[in-house]
């Protein structure tokens, strides 16, 4: 996924971003976690709701709920 670099008040942006991206990176982030066999797993995600700062985590408009869905599926219990 591509950057835009720039300075203050104009930080990196993630761009391209897709709920299909996103459910690969959680299934990277998962193994990962199932390889190291932690005492604890724990997975942090960006942002529930940071609207302001352009990072979001619920559903909207063009999405839906893909994003959450997605969260779901790969870590969801069965």
């Amino acid at each position: 996924v591509p950057f835009k670099q720039g300075e203050y008040p104009n930080f990196s942006v993630l761009t391209g971003n897709t709920p299909e991206k996103f459910k690969k990176a959680l299934f990277e982030a998962k193994k990962f976690l199932d390889n190291k066999k932690p005492l604890h797993k724990i997975l942090t995600i960006n942002s529930w709701n940071e609207w302001t700062e352009g990072s979001y985590l619920e559903p909207d408009t063009k999405t839906k709920m893909e994003y959450l869905d997605a969260i779901k599926e790969v870590f969801g219990t069965k």
